[in-house]
């Protein structure tokens, strides 16, 4: 990537696929920026850049290389795979480039090394926010939509219909009005979005579900 090729991704301003950070933070912030783009749909860590997108570079490139790949070998599982380029930004400065891709093997989890505890993390806007149990199941591998079969029982055509008087449907707000347990909640919504007759909205508070493309055509 040239300097002219940086500038204008800068200028972009951070958002769903671009992170800045003016040098690497502590281990588990950085796995857990890294995974949520790579569990959500890729994009780049730019490693000197200010939040108001002032592009400063670091003194030391291999030592920020050095921490980005440790702290991702001590907290992510299963690996996650990153590209890295450097673009000198002046005689003494250079911006360290991380790409992610979105991962074949999601969900990528931020492990605490000290304990058996783990979370998923996904990008929303220009913030990385722990994924809903909705989010993680959908990352799984999954049939083709073609060898999805859904059965339209009583639930499902009221989730149908909830879906076209308002838009949008989220797992407590059918759960409410189905009368049914979240957890069965989620399990229909999870087996229709999987069938694209729902599509799947990371939110900061509720994820959302409108209506997917087996329903638009």
């Amino acid at each position: 990537m040239s300097r002219g090729d940086l500038k204008q991704l800068v200028a972009q301003g951070e958002g769903l696929r671009l992170e800045f950070k003016h040098c690497l933070p502590e281990p588990e912030r950085v796995a857990r920026e890294v995974t949520a783009l790579a569990n959500t749909c890729g994009g780049y860590l730019l490693v000197g850049i200010a939040d108001d997108g002032t592009i400063n570079g670091v003194k030391d490139p291999e030592e920020e290389i050095y921490a980005l790949n440790s702290a991702l070998e001590q907290y992510c599982f299963p690996d996650v795979i990153v590209e890295l380029e450097r673009v000198s930004v002046s005689r003494t400065r250079t911006v360290v480039i991380v790409k992610i891709s979105t991962s074949p093997v999601r969900p990528h989890y931020v492990r605490n090394p000290s304990s058996r505890h783990r979370s998923v993390f996904v990008r929303f806007e220009d913030m990385c926010i722990e994924a809903s149990r909705e989010a993680r199941k959908l990352m799984h591998s999954s049939p083709d939509a073609e060898s999805v079969l859904i059965k339209l029982r009583a639930k499902e055509r009221l989730l149908l219909k909830q879906l076209e008087q308002v838009g949008r449907v989220t797992v407590y707000g059918f759960a409410k009005q189905a009368k049914i347990h979240p957890g069965r909640a989620s399990r229909i919504i999870v087996r229709m979005t999987r069938a694209k007759i729902l599509v799947h909205h990371i939110s900061l508070e509720d994820d959302y579900f409108t209506a997917g493309s087996a329903l638009l055509q």
